[in-house]
């Protein structure tokens, strides 16, 4: 009798030799299900759906010792398709396609282990290429293309780990050149030019580390000087010069940081009209006679 009571306890201890299954259902707090499925063994487990909050589903799909597993189905509240694809061990794999709320595809392309891999598309919603190019380990690389809704060329140009490089030259929908200059690890550098989108030249000037430096000079669409000016660290800074559209000077300022900080000069018919004072964009001190700004001021601060 104690040998028996003794066995008793003893498989009471042991783990049971079976695999627990079975089917549950989460709800949200209003009620209306979230998700069901099976649980093999407290882990989730072959079928499952899961649903939004107005009770359509939100996705369907297998799982296997509690990761997505195999082909999966994802849905927007309104129905419609969001995302389709492979998992292996919860992870992304292979093909996979990506569609808006209006069941218009916005990319596809392949996945390894959770990141874009391989080639790429990207889709406007008139269902023209927007973009198409390379990925490596979720990052862009080598030679990609973009455009513009009508098909026209956006730009060709070279990425390296998910940043522009080389030179770029970059096109408006009509055709026309946008902008061409050089990037360094995603940061423009060196001389760019901008233009208009009838051709005309807008701007032009010197990037460092994604910021305008030196001189810089801007024009208006009828290819006429607007202003120029020096740049430092991106901001304005120093002597810049504003002109009329029959290109003449209309006032220099001296800035810093984008603030007029000493000398404003104000002509009419390239005849020097009035000075004013400036400190950190406050106005000290107005000018309309040249004799007495030469008495109060020293002309070596206009240099």
């Amino acid at each position: 009798m104690k040998h028996f009571i003794l066995i008793f306890f003893l498989l009471l201890m042991i783990p049971p030799l079976f695999s627990q299954k079975k089917y549950v259902k989460k709800y949200f707090e209003n009620g209306s299900i979230r998700e069901e499925g099976w649980l093999l063994n407290h882990k989730k487990s072959n079928y499952w759906l899961t649903y939004h909050p107005n009770n359509k589903i939100a996705s369907k799909g297998n799982y296997k010792k509690g990761f997505k597993d195999g082909f999966w189905y994802f849905y927007n509240e309104n129905g419609s398709i969001k995302n389709k694809g492979t998992f292996f061990n919860g992870a992304k794999i292979l093909f996979w396609e990506n569609y808006n709320e209006d069941g218009l595809k916005v990319s596809e392309g392949n996945y390894v282990n959770n990141l874009k891999n391989g080639f790429w598309y990207f889709y406007h919603s008139n269902k023209n290429v927007a973009e198409k190019g390379w990925f490596k380990n979720g990052l862009k690389t080598k030679i990609w293309h973009a455009f513009h809704k009508n098909k026209q060329l956006k730009f060709k140009e070279n990425f390296k780990n998910n940043k522009p490089v080389g030179f770029w030259t970059t096109f408006y929908n009509n055709g026309k050149k946008e902008s061409e200059g050089n990037y360094n690890e995603g940061l423009k550098v060196n001389y760019w030019k901008f233009y208009y989108k009838n051709g005309a030249l807008k701007k032009e000037g010197t990037f460092k580390d994604n910021l305008e430096t030196k001189y810089w000079y801007f024009y208006a669409q009828n290819s006429s000087k607007e202003k120029e000016g020096h740049f430092k660290k991106g901001l304005k800074n120093d002597w810049w010069s504003f002109y009329n559209d029959k290109g003449f000077v209309k006032h220099k300022c001296q800035l810093k940081d984008n603030q007029k900080n000493g000398y404003c000069l104000i002509y009419q018919e390239q005849q020097l009209i009035k000075a004013s004072k400036y400190k950190e964009g406050k106005k000290l001190k107005e000018w309309t006679d040249f004799s007495t700004f030469k008495d109060e001021n020293s002309l070596n601060d206009l240099r």
